[in-house]
Parts: C-alpha cells; sequence; structure tokens
C-alpha cells in the first residue's frame, strides 16, 4: 500500500474526531477515574471548568492538535493527539489514554496507528515520541506491538500522584513506520 493512502481519521472501529466542548465531560470523567489517572500525569481530580479553561487556552496552540477517539455509535472510546509539534525537527510527542471499557479488544492499538499515520501523513513528521511511566506495562505492549522501540528510561523524571517516578520515552521513525505495514491495517 502506498504511504499516502493509509489512514489518519478513520479505522476500522475507531474515528479521529477535533476535540470539542462536547467532549469535555466524557474527558473529565476519564481523567477523573482512578485507574485511568494511574497511567496518566494530567491535573487531579479535575472539574469541568478548569477542563474548559484548559480547552480554551489550547484550542488554538499551533504546537499542537486533539482528537476524542469514537466508534462509529458516536460512543467515546479515548482521546489522543500531539503536543510540542516541532515543525523544524519535524518530531512531536504523542498522547493517548482510553477509557476502561475500551482497554481490551485492539481500541487503543487502532486509535494509536491512526494518530501516528495523521502525524507521518498530515503532519510531515520525521519522529513521533511519547512517554510511559515505568509501570504502565500495558502502554509498553502496546507499542512494542506496533514497531516502536523504546529508547530508554528516566530515572526520576516526574512526580506522579505524588511520588517521583521512572518513565520510558519510545518512539517511531519515518522509515520505521514507512517499512512497517501494520500501519496499513486499520
Amino acid at each position: 500500500m502506498n504511504i499516502r493512502e493509509r489512514q489518519i481519521l478513520k479505522g476500522s472501529r475507531v474515528t479521529l474526531v477535533p476535540l470539542e466542548k462536547k467532549h469535555l465531560s466524557k474527558r473529565t470523567e476519564f481523567i477523573n477515574d482512578p485507574e485511568i489517572q494511574a497511567t496518566l500525569n494530567f491535573d487531579y481530580p479535575t472539574s469541568i471548568a478548569k477542563t474548559e479553561a484548559w480547552f480554551s487556552k489550547n484550542v488554538l496552540a499551533p504546537n499542537r492538535i486533539d482528537f476524542a477517539i469514537e466508534t462509529a455509535d458516536g460512543d467515546i472510546v479515548g482521546f489522543g493527539g500531539y503536543l510540542n509539534i516541532d515543525k523544524v525537527v519535524k518530531k512531536s510527542e504523542l498522547y493517548i489514554f482510553i477509557g476502561k471499557a475500551y482497554w481490551f479488544g485492539g481500541y487503543g492499538r487502532e486509535a494509536y496507528k491512526l494518530i501516528t499515520n495523521y502525524g507521518f501523513i498530515e503532519l510531515g513528521l520525521n519522529r513521533v515520541y511519547g512517554y510511559q511511566l515505568g509501570n504502565n506495562h500495558k502502554a509498553h505492549n502496546s507499542v512494542k506491538k506496533i514497531g516502536w522501540s523504546v529508547e530508554g528510561f528516566l530515572r526520576d523524571d516526574i512526580t506522579s500522584h505524588g511520588e517521583v517516578k521512572g518513565r520510558s520515552i519510545v518512539s517511531i521513525l519515518r522509515n520505521e513506520w514507512i517499512a512497517n505495514p501494520v500501519y496499513d491495517e486499520v
């Protein structure tokens, strides 16, 4: 398959839609769920008011893009996008979080592939990277299955939930993405 034919917004089960105000209550619900929050570094607990303020500040930011991840029925599976888009170096940090009801069954993996495809095709990136807390084994396994590499482990790198924790940095380069047929399968 020609890489320009790879799907960037719509897969077999999920679709990436631009984040809108109507999605913020579900985003807040997910962020406030203790099991989901354990994998994140967002303000916790958060409120609709704080989430709306965050949205207003970031919706027009030129160095990020945020998506809601939806099923064909309009159910919100999760959220993801790109932070710190660097157009000179052609790199960006991918983030994603999925609601507990969709942790199994490949929804997160499909969304990861769509967001990765979007970064390489639409944003013209050369490198997509992300950070994962050291104890987030589900996330580590997910990205390895789709061809990402662990670049290293940053010891005592971030304060998360009152503790200093380590985190892995993972990435995929454009040439690795081009050569990987798993990105044709969404």
